[in-house]
């Protein structure tokens, strides 16, 4: 049976270089299902897509001419941008439904990029999706989100066919082809753990993934980075992760103060709320980063901080920080459906006490409040494990690993 791919763009300014790359596609035996995001104030379309603009309109409940008023007599496309990204998500989401989407493809400007990569984001995970754009090369963050989407830059303007937009379009054709004929992944029967970690506790994430390995488990790491939680939050809602070791809950610290890890204010909830085995640590709590000097809060400008190059600027948390966390933290472990537990290294949650600045970030007394508040507003059921460890010994991971299949195995008794 032949693979099909969906094709989207304003194919009121981009329909030349859309059907150069669906001829293309076509060529090598795919089928091609085109969807226009355009109004058709920019242009005529070459070629009748398969779901012209005004069907995408109608799919988000209005029309092209109603739309088109939306953005009259302003400089802002956002309202009649959101109606077209609305309504084609609305038919690749039926596409894919109906087993007609096997991948989604597009080309285009920031405007094109924005709206295409909005509709790409509708699908889930494992969907190939690829963009070729002329901004692909910049900060993309905010058009890839939690998703896999390939960025392609385009190298020259998307403005007609030429040896060089045809040399990009070409090889992004045979990305997304490519991607679609490689097999799939079996699916491994084994329980998917995830584990978040930082750079100060990957040697640790690395012995907890072996351990759990060896109890036939299988482990997802995430990079506690800002999306790599709300990746994971993100995928455990999708229900592909069975378990959850949040090792590094720096994420949650760093949204509360703006930092540069900021996972969002949903994050440490997803576990909870689908009934997971949930064991939570410490890790990485021991400091704020930040992207800039100037980023920091006025209230930490006289602390002493460490720059790691031009982009990473590192402090310790203090006992103000610590108390706030730990309210936050057991406010959000306390609606947890599954088996809960949260294991506490006394020794330190990071390399920062070990390599970086010992007597900055050793502050027993900061980490103990944490300790302290967290005990005092969990509900009695979520326990507190403490070891008499630093996060980074070979022994906590291996604890760790015992605890969580022991939760794991409680979590089935339950069930």
């Amino acid at each position: 049976m032949k693979k099909t791919i969906v094709m989207i763009a304003s194919m009121d300014t981009k329909s030349e270089e859309s059907k150069f790359v669906k001829d293309l596609l076509e060529d090598k035996g795919f089928n091609v299902i085109t969807v226009d995001l355009g109004t058709g104030l920019r242009g005529k379309p070459i070629f009748v897509s398969d779901y012209p603009a005004e069907e995408v309109a109608k799919a988000a409940g209005t029309t092209i001419s109603d739309i088109l008023a939306m953005g009259k007599g302003t400089q802002d496309d956002t309202a009649f941008m959101g109606k077209m990204i609305a309504g084609a998500s609305i038919i690749v989401s039926r596409l894919y439904g109906e087993d007609k989407l096997q991948g989604i493809f597009s080309l285009g400007g920031t405007a094109g990029t924005h709206m295409a990569t909005a509709v790409m984001r509708s699908l889930p995970f494992g969907v190939p999706k690829v963009m070729v754009s002329t901004a692909a090369s910049g900060d993309v963050k905010n058009w890839v989100g939690t998703k896999d989407i390939v960025m392609i830059p385009s190298i020259a303007d998307i403005v007609g066919l030429n040896r060089i937009t045809k040399n990009s379009l070409r090889k992004a054709a045979g990305a997304i082809g490519g991607m679609i004929l490689a097999e799939e992944e079996p699916v491994s029967v084994k329980p998917l753990i995830a584990v978040t970690t930082l750079g100060g506790t990957t040697e640790t994430a690395m012995r907890f993934k072996r351990k759990l390995e060896e109890k036939d488990f299988e482990v997802v790491v995430f990079h506690a980075i800002g999306i790599g939680g709300k990746t994971m939050e993100e995928l455990i809602g999708e229900g592909k992760i069975q378990g959850v070791f949040d090792m590094s809950t720096n994420e949650v610290l760093d949204h509360m103060y703006g930092g540069m890890t900021d996972g969002g204010p949903d994050r440490l909830e997803m576990a909870g709320k689908m009934g997971l085995p949930y064991l939570v640590g410490p890790g990485n709590l021991d400091h704020l980063i930040y992207t800039s000097k100037e980023k920091i809060p006025e209230q930490f400008r006289n602390r002493k901080v460490f720059s790691h190059g031009t982009s990473i600027h590192v402090m310790r948390s203090r006992r103000t920080e610590m108390e706030e966390l730990g309210k936050v933290i057991a406010e959000k472990l306390n609606n947890a459906k599954g088996p809960t537990r949260i294991i506490f290294p006394l020794r330190g949650f990071s390399f920062a006490n070990l390599h970086v600045d010992k007597e900055e970030f050793d502050d027993p007394e900061s980490d103990n409040l944490l300790l302290e508040t967290l005990k005092k507003n969990l509900r009695p059921d979520v326990k507190v494990i403490e070891c008499d460890l630093h996060i980074n010994d070979e022994e906590f991971a291996y604890q760790a690993a015992e605890i969580y299949a022991n939760l794991y195995a409680e979590k089935g008794r339950s069930a």
